[in-house]
C-alpha cells in the first residue's frame, strides 16, 4: 500500500505526520519504507538519528521525478507500508506521487495561506485523476484547535470540495518538534495526548485504505 502525503505549502506537517505514522505502523508489526520526494531530505535527516533499537522504517531519497515510479513499485513488493513523503512544488515531481499512490493525504493548516495554496494542488490532483480516478484523497487538518472560530470555519470552506476531511485532527504539540530531531516518533514519546491523537490517526487512515481494499 502505497499513501502519499503532499502539499504544494512547506510548513504544513507532510514530514511530521509522514515521520509519525510511518512509526505508529511500525509498532503495529508492519514493515514500513518512507520515500523521501523532498530536496530538504528532512525524512533522511530524521532516520540519520534513529536508534537501532527502535522498530525499523526504512527511508530512501528520491527527488528525480522520473526515478520515483520505479522506486516505489519495487518498494511494494518489498514493504507493506510505502508513505512518500512530498515535495511543496507544482512540478512533475508532484503528478509522480500521486500517480504512484494507492491513497493521497493533505495536510493543511487552518490558514487563509495554506488554502489559496490548496486550490492549486487540488487543481492538479484533478488533473491526476484523468490518468487514475479511483484515487482517494483526504484532508488532514493540523495544528487544529477547535476552540478557534476561523479552525471551524476553514472546515466550512473545505465542505465545497469532494475531497473528505479525516475526523482525526492534529494539534499543535512541542512532541512532534521534540520526536522530529532525535529520530523518534511521539508514539515512542512521553506526552500521552500525542500518543492518542496519532493513534486515532493512523487508524483511521488504515480503515479508509480498507475502503478501497488497499491493504
Amino acid at each position: 500500500m502505497v499513501i502519499g502525503i503532499t502539499n504544494l505549502k512547506g510548513g504544513v506537517g507532510k514530514t511530521t505526520l509522514t515521520l509519525n505514522l510511518a512509526v505508529t505502523f511500525a509498532h503495529q508489526g508492519k514493515r514500513v519504507c518512507i520515500v523521501d520526494a523532498d530536496k530538504n531530505q528532512n525524512s533522511m535527516e530524521w532516520s540519520g538519528a534513529r536508534k537501532a533499537s527502535l522498530p525499523e522504517v526504512i527511508v530512501m531519497g528520491c527527488t528525480e521525478p522520473r526515478a520515483l515510479s520505479k522506486l516505489v513499485e519495487s518498494q511494494k513488493e518489498i514493504y507493506d507500508m510505502v508513505l512518500i513523503d512530498g515535495t511543496p512544488d507544482l512540478g512533475e515531481m508532484t503528478t509522480r506521487i500521486m500517480l504512484a499512490s494507492d491513497l493521497m493525504l493533505i495536510p493543511l493548516l487552518p490558514s487563509g495561506h495554506d488554502f489559496r495554496s490548496m486550490v492549486l494542488l487540488l487543481q492538479r490532483f484533478e488533473q491526476a485523476k484523468g490518468f487514475k480516478p479511483e484515487l482517494p484523497a483526504y484532508f488532514i487538518l493540523n495544528k487544529f484547535d477547535e476552540r478557534l472560530n476561523f479552525h471551524a470555519d476553514m472546515m466550512d470552506l473545505l465542505g465545497q470540495y469532494d475531497i473528505p476531511i479525516l475526523d482525526a485532527k492534529v494539534k499543535s504539540r512541542i512532541a512532534y518538534a521534540q520526536t522530529g530531531v532525535s529520530g523518534m516518533g511521539v508514539l515512542e514519546w512521553t506526552d500521552q495526548k500525542a500518543i492518542e491523537e496519532i493513534e486515532v490517526l493512523a487508524k483511521e487512515v488504515l480503515e479508509k485504505a480498507a475502503q478501497y481494499q488497499l491493504n
